[in-house]
């Protein structure tokens, strides 16, 4: 090959390095991982901080009936770990919503407050 052409060629490889990178390709929770825990059936709602309240085996129970498990990951974070996350987060709502219907949040919800007004969380 021509030295013009390796160049390039190394050139769009570095950019769609950069753009894969810039969309949170290369960390744990991206649009891919979605589609794969998705068709795996072991989807997670990604939250961001420190978590709400603490979860006991009620509550987790409660998760693993609509199909879902929850993962915090933290605080500190940079744009593209935010924007995989966020692009992640839209995919298991969309595979959510086609397992347990159109308004399960309303439901899952419900069921958590019941669980949280019973102290029943731990």
């Amino acid at each position: 090959m021509k030295r013009k052409k390796k160049i390039t060629i190394a050139i769009g490889l570095l950019f769609i390095g950069i753009l894969l990178w810039q969309f949170g390709f290369f960390n744990r929770f991206n649009y891919l991982t979605a589609k794969i825990d998705s068709w795996r059936d072991s989807a997670r709602i990604v939250s961001t901080g420190p978590p709400l309240h603490p979860c006991g085996v009620p509550c987790i129970g409660l998760k693993e009936k609509y199909g879902f498990h929850e993962s915090n990951v933290g605080c500190v974070m940079t744009g593209p770990t935010i924007r995989g996350i966020e692009s992640y987060n839209a995919e298991i709502e969309k595979y959510l919503t086609k397992r347990n219907g159109k308004d399960w949040r309303k439901k899952y919800q419900a069921e958590l407050d019941l669980l949280i007004k019973n102290n029943m969380l731990e």
